[in-house]
């Protein structure tokens, strides 16, 4: 495997989500990448690149204090775990949601369509694990909304009096995922801690 060919690719595929949603959503519909092929080159390596940055992130916030083993594994370990959760329960609501919009059922769109909309929400997870003082960029994770409502026009084919109903409650109900998960999960490592 081309590392750099890998860190180009994942590069690319962020910038152009981020970009130009409507272009690269469009490019994400005519390929024919598996469900495998999406955690192992897209979701996966954001993962470890965000509980990377929430160990080290601890470490530097930690300075000067004792530093445990175990607070930064729980550091690293948080994000990561909020965040495959909240993929996995989204994927299956964003399904349900696109078989009761009368959209194509493929397990790979609504696999697809979670897995790139999360993308604000990962990268405010790494700016916040890195500096948490920050805490209003958590706003970009808005900006998911906005790309959801390009994707949903593209991958579901749901009809298009309904991709804007469509597009509005399945990012409420990522995000929704998203605080509720990460918030319990921040509860119960802050009282492992």
């Amino acid at each position: 495997m081309n590392l750099k060919l890998f860190i180009q690719n994942l590069y690319s595929r962020a910038l152009g989500i981020i970009g130009s949603p409507k272009e690269e959503w469009i490019k994400i519909k005519e390929e024919n990448a598996s469900i495998g092929h999406l955690i192992v080159n897209f979701a996966l390596p954001l993962l470890l690149i965000t509980g990377l940055s929430s160990t080290v992130g601890t470490y530097i916030h930690q300075d000067g204090k004792s530093l445990s083993t175990v607070l930064l594994v729980i550091a690293g370990l948080r994000p990561i775990l909020s965040i495959t959760f909240s993929l996995g329960f989204s994927i299956l609501s964003i399904s349900a949601l696109i078989r009761s919009y009368g959209g194509n059922p493929d397990p790979a769109i609504a696999t697809k369509l979670v897995f790139f909309t999360f993308l604000p929400l990962i990268l405010v997870t790494i700016i916040l694990g890195m500096a948490p003082d920050i805490y209003f960029a958590g706003l970009f994770s808005l900006y998911s909304f906005y790309i959801l409502f390009f994707g949903a026009q593209v991958l579901p084919e749901i009809e298009s009096e309904r991709q804007l109903n469509f597009s509005m409650l399945s990012s409420t109900m990522i995000l929704a995922t998203y605080i509720i998960l990460n918030y319990i999960l921040s509860a119960i490592f802050g009282a492992i801690q």
